[in-house]
C-alpha cells in the first residue's frame, strides 16, 4: 500500500485534507509537503470538486475532484489501470467532501523543471459504475453462465445500493456507513400511504441486465440510471451520502423529507430563498443565458418481452458437443423384396461383396452425444448426469448410446445417416452428413402384450423419473397479464415419433459367421416389415465401436442389437381407425405419449380429462414430493404431450406434430399445445420443467386409453395392445416452449417499442426525441389497443413485489398526479423545456451560503427564483460555483 496525504490552510482559514491510497506491493508513506518527499500541493487549484452534470436530463449527478500536485521525480504508483485499487477522500474541517477514486488510465506528467505539475483526476462512486458490469460480469472468478441460473427479480433498491455500496465498501473507515437519503417523490398508488416503499415496492428482473450473452452485460452506471431513469429521480453523491430526488421535490418549497433507503432513518432538510449579494457573491462574474427550448419532448420505450419460458434442449446456440466430433454407430443392410435376388443381394452386402440389385441398401448411421447445460438427464432419476457418467475423456461416444438400448433414460443426440446404393453404380462422394438435434427417451419395449410379461411396466417407469430435467433462472419472470381481458398461454411445439422396433432376419454376427449352406437354411424367407415394398425386406445393423470420435471404428462383435434410429423405413404400427366403439369419426385429440411437469414458482400445472384441451389445463399449489403422501398425489401435478392422429394414421412409426389445440378464435400467431394463463392464477417464479417419462398405459384396440396414473395400465380386454411394448424409443424434435399473449383478442400487431409524446408547441420546431426508456411500464389490454401494439410478457416491465403482476402506473406524490411512468417522465420535461428558462452562474462564498437544496434570488432579476443544478468547490479559494435554472411558474 502506497498512501500520499496531506492537508493545507485555504483561503477562508478552513483546512483541507486530502488522502490517496494505493494498492501496490511497494509499501510507502508520502507526506504532501513533507520535509523531503518530492511531492507538494500546486500554489493554485489544488483542490476542486467539480459536478460533471449536462442537464436536468441527468440521472447519474456525476462529480469529480482534481488534485494539483508539484512532483520532483516519478510517481508511477498513482498509475492505475483499475480505479478501485486507488482510493481517495477530501475533506473540508474534518467533514468528507468528496469520496472516489483516481479516474484509471489517465496519468500524464512532464519533466521540464525541477518540480513539475501532475493533475490527478479523480472520480466519485456514480462515475466509477462505468468500469464495471453488472454482476461484476468480465472480473476473474465470476460466472456469467451461474449469473444467468441464478438470475432472480431484484428490488430497486438493492439495485441502487448493492451497486454503489460494493464501491462505497472501498471507501468507508472503521464505523461509517454510508446513507442513500430518498425524498419520497413517487409511489405505487395502493401503497401511497407507504412515502418512501416504492424503491422496495418494486422490482425488476436481473436477466435484463445480464442481456443475450456476456458482452451485452450491462455497465453498472446504465442499470443504475435506467431504474432511476423510469422513476423519474435523480441521485447526487455528497461526501458518503447519496441523496435520490425529482426535480419537483427541488423545486418546491416545502421542506425535504428524507428516509434512508437501506435503515429507515429520517431526517429533515429545511427549505429557503437565499439572496445573491454583496455578502455571499465572491466576484461580479455572473453569467445569465437562456438555455435550450424544446417544442416536443418524445421518449421510446424500448420493450424487451420474454418468449422462451423454457430454453429447448434442442437450442443450436445452447448445445454442446460432448466429444470431437461424430461416430459412426451403426449399419444398416436392407434389401427389399421376397425371393431369391433380394436374399443374394443381402447375402452380399454381409459378407462386404457387391451386388448389383437395386433394391439393395447400405446404411451408415452417425451420432454425436450433446449437452444442454441448464438440462439434466439423471440416471435413474437422482443419479448423476447421464454425460457425466459416460462420457468422460473424449472416449467411446458409442457408451452412452448402448446404454439406452438397455435402460430407460434421457438423451440429447444429433443423428444423421449418409445411404450407399449396394449396386454402386453412382460413385458420387457425399460432402456433409447432416445431423438432427433430438431428445431421446428410450423405451426398449419387448413386444410382449401380456400382463405380466410386457415392459416395460409401471415400477420401471417410475423408478427412473425424472428422464430429464430443466431448472430455469431463479426469477423467470411473471407469465401472468396484469388485466383479466388478456390470457396468455404457455404453447408446447415441436414433432415426435413413437419409434417402432424394429425385427431382423437375423443379427449381424450370426450371419456373418454363415457358410452358403447355413444361409440357405437359417436365414431364407425371414423377411420383416418394409414401407416401400409390401412384400417386406431382408434387413439386419452391424454396430460399431471407436476409442475416440472420427477415428477408424471397428466392429463391435458381442453387440447383437442396440439403439435405432428413427429410420422412415421400418413398420408402421396400429392404424387409427375410430374414435369410439361404433363410431368412425375423429373425437379423439390426442394420444398420450410423455408426462410432464411444468412448475412456475410456487404453482404448477394439472392436466384433467385425457383431450388436452386448453380448457383441460389448471394452474394449483405446487407440491413438493415430501410434502405429498404418495406417489399418486405428487405425480398428479402434471401433464401431457401427445399428437393428434386423424382417421387412418398409424400409430407406432410415424412422425407426427405435437397436438395443436389452437384456433383461429384464440387471438394468438401459433402452433402447438396450449396452457392458458390468466391474471388470478398468479403465475411467476422460477421454471422448472420436468419430462417425468413415457405413459406407459397408453393402449390401443383401434380406439385409445390410458389409466389416470399414467405409469400404471389396466387392460380393458385380452387383445388390447400395450403401445409402449412395441416402442424401441420416443423422439422428439424442434422442441420449444414459448409464451404468448392474446392482446385481449384486440387485433393490434405492432410490435416492438412504444413511444410516449409530450404536447406540442406549433410556434416553432426543436424536437428533444433522443430519450429512451430500458424499463417499461406494463400495458393492459386496453392501451395495447389505444397504442396499438401487442402485449408481451416483459422482462423489462418492473412488477410490484407483493403480487409479482406488472406496474401500470406511478404516483407522482409531489404534484399528486397518477400515470404511467412514461407519461410523468414525459410530462414533468416538456413543462420545464417548452418555454424559454433563464440559466445563472455565479461564484459565492462555499459554506452554508451555497446548497444544493436551497432557492436562490439576483436583484437583476426579480421576480425569478432559481434551484441548483450544478455546485463546483474550488477548496483552496473556499468558492464555489453554482448553475442555476429558473423555476417555471
Amino acid at each position: 500500500m502506497t498512501e500520499y496525504h496531506g492537508e493545507f490552510v485555504n483561503e477562508k482559514g478552513s483546512t483541507v485534507e486530502v488522502r490517496i491510497a494505493v494498492v501496490s506491493d511497494e509499501v510507502r508513506d508520502v507526506e504532501i509537503g513533507g520535509p523531503g518527499s518530492g511531492v507538494s500541493f500546486a500554489a493554485r487549484g489544488a483542490v476542486e470538486v467539480r459536478s460533471e452534470m449536462n442537464d436536468t436530463f441527468d440521472h447519474l449527478l456525476r462529480h469529480s475532484a482534481t488534485v494539483r500536485l508539484l512532483v520532483r521525480d516519478f510517481e508511477g504508483a498513482l498509475f492505475v489501470t483499475d480505479c478501485r485499487r486507488a482510493r481517495v477522500r477530501i475533506r473540508r474541517d474534518g467533514a468528507v467532501v468528496f469520496a472516489g477514486f483516481l479516474a484509471p488510465r489517465t496519468y500524464q506528467q512532464g519533466f521540464n523543471d525541477v518540480e513539475d505539475e501532475l493533475e490527478l483526476n479523480c472520480i466519485d462512486v456514480l462515475s466509477a459504475l462505468q468500469y464495471g458490469r453488472y454482476g461484476d460480469v468480465g472480473r476473474a472468478g465470476v460466472s456469467y453462465a451461474g449469473l444467468r441460473q441464478v438470475a432472480d427479480q431484484v428490488k430497486l433498491s438493492s439495485i441502487v445500493t448493492g451497486l454503489t455500496g460494493a464501491l462505497m465498501g472501498d471507501l468507508l473507515e472503521g464505523g461509517e456507513e454510508a446513507r442513500y437519503w430518498y425524498d419520497g417523490s413517487k409511489a405505487i398508488d395502493s401503497l401511497a400511504s407507504h412515502s418512501h416503499s416504492v424503491l422496495d415496492d418494486v422490482t425488476v428482473s436481473s436477466l435484463l441486465f445480464l442481456g443475450d450473452s456476456e458482452s451485452d452485460t450491462w455497465m453498472q452506471d446504465a442499470v443504475v440510471e435506467e431504474v432511476l431513469r423510469w422513476l423519474n429521480l435523480h441521485m447526487v453523491q455528497e461526501g458518503l451520502d447519496f441523496y435520490l430526488f425529482s426535480w419537483e421535490t427541488v423545486k418546491g418549497g416545502s421542506a425535504i423529507a428524507w428516509q434512508d433507503v437501506a435503515s429507515g432513518a429520517r431526517k429533515t432538510t429545511e427549505r429557503g430563498v437565499v439572496d445573491i449579494d454583496l455578502s455571499i457573491a465572491e466576484d461580479t462574474g455572473t453569467t445569465v443565458s437562456v438555455g435550450e427550448v424544446w417544442n416536443l419532448v418524445q421518449v421510446t420505450a424500448e420493450v424487451k418481452s420474454v418468449s422462451e419460458v423454457v430454453e429447448s434442449p434442442l437450442s443450436e446456440s445452447s448445445l454442446l458437443s460432448c466429444y470431437t466430433g461424430m461416430q459412426k454407430y451403426m449399419t444398416e443392410y436392407s434389401s427389399d423384396g421376397e425371393g431369391d435376388r433380394a436374399f443374394a443381394a443381402f447375402r452380399s452386402m454381409v459378407a462386404g461383396e457387391s451386388t448389383t440389385w437395386e433394391s439393395a441398401r447400405r446404411t451408415d448411421w452417425y451420432v454425436q452425444v450433446m449437452k444442454n447445460i441448464r438440462w439434466r438427464m439423471p440416471d435413474g432419476g437422482s443419479g448423476p448426469d447421464l454425460t457425466e457418467e459416460y462420457c468422460q475423456d473424449n472416449m467411446h461416444e458409442e457408451a452412452l448410446v448402448n446404454w439406452l438400448s438397455e435402460h430407460g433414460g434421457a438423451a440429447l443426440l444429433k443423428v444423421g445417416s449418409v445411404e450407399w446404393n449396394a449396386s454402386e453404380d453412382d460413385d458420387s462422394p457425399t460432402s456433409k452428413v447432416e445431423l438432427t438435434p433430438m431428445l431421446v427417451l428410450s423405451v426398449n419395449g419387448n413386444d410382449d402384450d401380456s400382463e405380466s410379461g410386457h415392459y416395460p411396466q409401471g415400477d420401471d417407469i417410475l423408478g427412473r423419473m425424472p428422464y430429464a430435467e430443466y431448472r430455469g433462472q431463479v426469477s423467470g419472470g411473471t407469465l401472468s397479464p396484469v388485466d383479466d381481458e388478456t390470457t396468455n398461454y404457455v404453447v408446447i411445439s415441436g414433432r415426435i415419433v413413437l419409434n417402432p422396433l424394429m425385427g431382423m432376419t437375423g443379427d449381424y454376427g450370426t450371419l456373418r459367421g454363415y457358410d452358403e449352406g447355413q444361409w440357405w437354411a437359417n436365414a431364407w424367407h425371414k423377411t420383416v416389415a418394409s414401407r416401400d415394398n409390401g412384400d417386406g425386406r431382408y434387413y439386419t445393423r452391424q454396430y460399431w465401436q471407436a476409442e475416440t470420435p472420427r477415428e477408424a471404428v471397428t466392429w463391435d462383435s458381442g453387440r447383437k442389437d442396440g439403439f435405432v434410429p428413427f429410420t422412415g423405413k421400418g413398420p408402421e404400427l396400429y392404424e387409427f381407425k375410430y374414435s369410439d366403439t361404433g363410431d368412425n369419426t375423429d373425437r379423439l385429440s390426442k394420444v398420450s405419449v410423455v408426462a410432464c411437469m411444468l412448475v412456475v414458482g410456487d404453482k404448477c400445472v394439472v392436466e384433467t380429462g385425457t383431450q388436452g384441451q386448453p380448457g383441460d389445463f389448471h394452474w394449483q399449489a405446487y407440491k413438493e414430493r415430501s410434502a405429498c403422501s404418495s406417489d399418486d398425489e405428487y405425480y398428479q401435478q402434471c401433464f401431457y404431450i401427445g399428437f393428434n392422429p386423424k382417421i387412418g394414421d398409424r400409430l407406432v412409426g410415424t412422425e407426427f406434430g405435437m397436438q395443436n389445440t389452437i384456433d383461429y378464435t384464440m387471438g394468438i400467431d401459433a402452433e402447438g399445445i396450449a396452457i392458458p394463463i390468466r391474471k388470478q392464477d398468479a403465475v411467476s417464479g422460477r421454471v422448472v420443467f420436468r419430462i417425468l417419462g413415457p405413459v406407459a398405459n397408453v393402449q390401443f384396440k383401434e380406439v385409445t386409453r390410458r389409466h389416470p396414473s399414467f405409469w400404471r395400465h389396466t387392460k380393458w380386454s385380452e387383445d388390447e395392445v400395450l403401445l409402449l411394448s412395441h416402442v424401441s424409443s420416443i423422439m422428439i424434435k424442434s422442441f420449444e416452449m414459448k409464451v404468448y399473449s392474446d392482446n385481449g383478442l384486440t387485433d393490434a400487431d405492432g410490435e416492438g417499442d412504444i413511444v410516449y409524446v409530450s404536447d406540442t408547441d406549433e410556434s416553432f420546431v426543436n424536437k428533444k426525441d433522443d430519450l429512451t426508456m430500458k424499463l417499461t411500464s406494463a400495458l393492459s389490454a386496453g392501451e395495447c389497443r389505444e397504442l396499438g401494439v401487442a402485449t408481451a410478457v416483459g422482462l423489462s416491465s418492473p412488477l410490484l413485489a407483493s403480487t409479482r403482476l406488472g406496474v401500470e402506473r406511478l404516483r407522482d406524490r409531489v404534484q399528486g398526479l397518477e400515470a404511467k411512468a412514461e407519461q410523468l417522465y414525459v410530462d414533468s420535461y416538456y413543462r420545464e423545456w417548452h418555454e424559454p428558462r433563464v440559466e445563472l452562474e455565479q461564484t459565492v462564498t462555499d459554506g452554508e451560503a451555497a446548497d444544493r437544496w436551497l432557492h436562490y434570488r439576483h436583484p437583476a432579476l426579480a421576480g425569478k427564483e432559481f434551484f441548483v443544478e450544478g455546485l463546483t468547490r474550488d477548496l483552496q479559494s473556499g468558492c464555489a460555483y453554482m448553475k442555476l435554472k429558473e423555476i417555471e411558474a
